[in-house]
């Protein structure tokens, strides 16, 4: 991994695998977290208006040259909780004309009245999308009932109610408080790292970077509570979780560890690779019949992070599944040597597959480089792994 810092305070990271294809992306270090009651859902207009016009490019000449270049249908832009990424995938010697693109999208977009408009039905298809997954409802549930009414619990979709309320202004002084270029990761897989730093220098000298401003910036204040909707499926689909560690913090391997150890089961799928020996499938899914599947999870942010399990089962059994899952949880503070060894193999042969992928080892890049200031290889955390001891799973799973 290649890392410096421009002049103006911009950080580039590359990889270079010497692939043909060059997957870039550009993370800015705010999200729905930021927004306040004047301005809900602002951060999911930004980027719906992503690859739109800017000071430079029409939206048509901005799509036109996506598609010549073969990287229209794999250009977006989307926003997250703590991040909005502008992401394109191209041959690597249109680097030159890519990267100018891209920060032009975020230093000057033109936010035409018509453009902004135009997006209430990309909101309300979003939203009809969420509706539809209870997969990505129950995530949005979950944290809504964990941190309740603040920071990570905002969601990172605009709603049809606030629609009315966007302006171009609403998204201009969005973008005027947020997206200096001290607040920007840029990240190439597949380049040479001297050029990306070059184009990227280049492209902002065509424009007047956003100053850095001194924003609120509140703490995460995990409340817990409850969540519950119903919803067009036969079955129940439940997620219990807990607050767990934030990025950067020496507990996330030990947490990672606990999240395989408890592992993931289902009723339906049994081959290889499934899970049949983790502590969800023998605990959950094989001693309870009406379980469908469960699985655990982990997710990190910059100052907190949520962790538990999600599971799907028959509606009138969802008092038993949770109770089952809670239980099973509450063993995590006994681990063997031997369960710990096989989580270590498995967890670290995990993180070197996902390794192999340019757009997760990108988004990883670029993910860590945003909300800790600094990246640790695949390699790096695999060492880690191996040094942690039962004692720290334990202590891991009661804290948690």
């Amino acid at each position: 991994v290649e890392f410096s810092k421009l002049e103006n305070g911009m950080k580039v990271a590359s990889i270079d695998k010497q692939g043909l294809t060059a997957r870039l992306g550009l993370f800015v270090h705010t999200g729905s977290r930021f927004e306040n009651s004047a301005n809900f859902g602002v951060a999911h207009m930004t980027a719906l208006m992503g690859f739109t016009s800017t000071a430079h490019l029409s939206h048509l000449r901005t799509v036109k040259t996506l598609e010549q270049l073969g990287g229209d249908q794999t250009s977006f832009c989307k926003a997250g909780r703590e991040e909005i990424v502008y992401q394109v995938e191209v041959q690597r010697e249109y680097l030159p004309l890519v990267v100018p693109l891209m920060v032009g999208n975020t230093l000057f977009p033109r936010l035409l009245p018509w453009e902004v408009k135009s997006q209430s039905k990309a909101v309300k298809d979003a939203r009809a999308a969420l509706e539809a997954s209870p997969d990505d409802m129950v995530s949005e549930l979950l944290h809504k009932a964990a941190f309740c009414n603040n920071t990570l619990g905002l969601s990172p979709l605009a709603s049809d109610r606030s629609m009315p309320y966007f302006k171009p202004e609403t998204i201009r002084n969005f973008l005027l408080d947020h997206f200096a270029p001290e607040r920007m990761v840029l990240v190439g897989v597949n380049v040479a790292h001297s050029e990306l730093s070059k184009w990227a220098m280049r492209s902002f000298a065509d424009y007047n970077a956003i100053p850095m401003k001194k924003r609120e910036e509140a703490k995460a204040l995990y409340t817990g509570g409850d969540q519950r909707i119903e919803g067009s499926s036969p079955y129940c689909h439940l997620a219990l979780g807990f607050e767990s560690v934030p990025w950067g913090q020496k507990e996330l391997a030990p947490v990672a560890l606990l999240q395989t150890i408890l592992g993931g089961g289902s009723a339906v799928y049994s081959g290889i690779g499934s899970g049949l020996t983790s502590r969800l499938s023998t605990q959950v899914v094989k001693q309870s019949p009406y379980v469908e599947s469960c699985a655990a999870f982990n997710t990190s942010y910059s100052d907190s992070g949520l962790f538990g399990v999600y599971g799907v089962c028959k509606p009138e059994k969802a008092g038993d599944m949770a109770k089952a899952i809670a239980k099973t949880m509450a063993g995590l503070t006994n681990v063997s040597k031997e369960e710990l060894a096989k989580a270590k193999a498995m967890l670290k042969g995990k993180m070197f597959r996902q390794a192999d992928n340019d757009t997760e080892l990108m988004a990883d890049l670029g993910q860590q480089l945003l909300l800790s200031g600094r990246y640790g290889s695949v390699s790096d955390f695999a060492s880690i792994i191996d040094h942690v001891t039962e004692s720290e799973v334990a202590a891991a799973a009661k804290k948690i």
